[in-house]
């Protein structure tokens, strides 16, 4: 088959590919997905709505009880008067409130006394026979006679529809503040789900929703109770649910106005454009490939014809349209890599101590070169400290030369540790002989470098007993190089190394575990 005839094949067959795998995913994934999305916050509205109006009653019932378990008002049941009304129960408390209507009753349930806002004085003789009458045993708002009887805190709340509109009601038993003694009645408080109520709600739970009068008819027996927090099944711009009373006909309808609505709808348009976006691609792309196919095998070629023939590997190039092309260069030169990492590795080995990991002394060796360099011709001082681990022949023979070779290891981490501080390089010298070199030459400074490292290492605590000691110990010698010194050209790293032993000698002399510091030239 030749490529021409199996580009075409190709296009075919993937053109087919993309159309089903693009019809498919929206009908067996986008679609559904979206749908799940748009009802599950259709159920979240509900829910937050739900939540919303039951904390709405469940603060008024708190404020009833709070009314109702009161020392002044048992008294007031007992003896009437008007100073504790104009006193503790005025009509401007209650309207701050929000509170709509409130019943005081005996024992008896006898109305002693009540507020009702102006909006519902019109229908206060209905109101109050509402809230007294007894006609079920599942309903009742005043407390019973067993509850009376039981000389303790009793509470009824709930929602009623009256006159058409949706109200909350808390009843509570009064009684002494202390929560138990001879009840004298109980206390009702209403509030009214109005527009202005409705407001605060949406806001508060961040949905639409309305509440509005509704007869029974065959539209409203086929509502669902809104209490009855079923899961909503269906998409629609709003849902219906009904509040009934459970002692006659009234009924409201609560409508829920949803924010996400509907599914998106297919735009033909924009698919179509897409699918024939990837014919022109697909195509252009297959007719490339006859041309671009041959063209990097040859420059593969001879790129590792050059690289045999001056000893030197190249990458090779990575960008190219062929996947397979690119996958090849991309492996090869990954290939390359480890070997250049191999071979920096190699020569990381020849400067770096084999035991400790730090730079050994031949690396040590070229780094001050480059010191000595500066120092020669721009007139940068320095400081050189040689660092020997007290008494450490005495560790090895007593402990073993496997925690020799330990606190070695370890005394050059705390040298690393303490040096990535400063301008510097820490090096093992050879042994137990370490050397430092700073870029510093300010005579306290290095003072305090040399302090910190002697106290780093006693800090360790490797155990080291001798001469009054508990730890292993260093003693440093010092030289800091002045950038001011004459003749500098006439001097050589190994006569500054030279003063830093006399240096360690007369740390030493001194009783160990000591720096001295001296000037170069002194």
């Amino acid at each position: 088959m030749t490529l021409k005839r199996f580009s075409l094949l190709l296009l075919s067959s993937l053109l087919l590919t993309i159309t089903m795998l693009l019809v498919s995913i929206y009908y067996f994934f986008y679609l559904p997905g979206i749908k799940a999305e748009v009802l599950d916050q259709q159920q979240q509205e509900y829910n937050l709505l739900h939540s919303a109006l039951s904390l709405s009653k469940n603060s008024l019932a708190t404020l009833c009880y709070d009314y109702a378990v009161w020392d002044e008002l048992v008294e007031y049941i007992s003896n009437p008067t008007d100073d504790f009304v104009q006193n503790n129960m005025p009509d401007n408390a209650f309207e701050a409130a929000n509170i709509d209507a409130v019943f005081v009753s005996d024992i008896n349930n006898q109305l002693m006394w009540d507020y009702q806002d102006a909006s519902l004085k019109s229908s206060r003789s209905s109101l109050i026979h509402l809230f007294h009458q007894q006609k079920t045993r599942s309903f009742a708002i005043l407390p019973t006679a067993a509850e009376i009887a039981s000389q303790t805190v009793s509470s009824r709340s709930g929602y009623l529809v009256f006159d058409g509109a949706l109200i909350y009601f808390s009843n509570t038993t009064i009684l002494p503040s202390t929560g138990h003694g001879e009840i004298a009645g109980s206390l009702t408080m209403v509030r009214l789900v109005d527009k202005a109520l409705i407001n605060d709600i949406s806001q508060f739970s961040l949905v639409k929703f309305s509440i509005e009068d509704a007869q029974t008819s065959t539209s409203t027996n086929n509502m669902q109770e809104f209490f009855s927090l079923k899961k909503i099944e269906t998409i629609a711009p709003s849902h219906n649910w009904l509040i009934r009373n459970t002692f006659n006909d009234q009924v409201v309808q609560v409508t829920l106005h949803h924010k996400k609505v509907s599914l998106p709808q297919l735009d033909w348009a924009s698919a179509i454009s897409i699918l024939l976006s990837i014919v022109l691609i697909v195509s252009l792309s297959l007719m490339a490939l006859s041309r671009l196919l041959i063209k990097p095998l040859i420059r593969f070629n001879k790129s590792i014809n050059d690289s045999s023939d001056d000893n030197f590997i190249s990458k090779m190039a990575s960008n190219h349209f062929i996947d397979e092309l690119e996958n090849v260069s991309y492996s090869f030169n990954q290939l390359l890599l480890k070997f250049n990492a191999q071979q920096n590795y190699l020569e990381t080995l020849t400067v770096q101590d084999s035991l400790t990991g730090i730079t050994n002394r031949r690396g040590l060796e070229a780094f001050t070169k480059r010191i000595i360099a500066r120092w020669h011709l721009e007139n940068v001082g320095f400081s050189v400290m040689m660092i020997d681990v007290d008494n450490f022949k005495y560790f090895n023979d007593k402990q073993g030369h496997l925690k020799g070779d330990y606190a070695l290891t370890a005394v050059a981490t705390s040298l690393l540790e303490v040096m990535a501080q400063y301008d510097g390089l820490a090096a093992r010298y050879g042994g137990e002989e370490f050397c430092i070199i700073l870029a510093d030459n300010h005579h306290q400074n290095i003072l305090n470098v040399a302090e910190e490292i002697r106290e780093s290492i006693e800090k360790l605590h490797i155990s080291n007993n001798i001469d009054d000691r508990d730890w292993l110990t260093v003693s440093i010698g010092v030289v800091v190089v002045d950038d001011k010194l004459a003749d500098v050209e006439k001097y050589n790293f190994s006569d500054v190394l030279q003063h830093a032993d006399e240096q360690l000698y007369l740390a030493k002399q001194a009783g160990r575990n000591t720096a001295r510091v001296a000037k170069f030239g002194d």
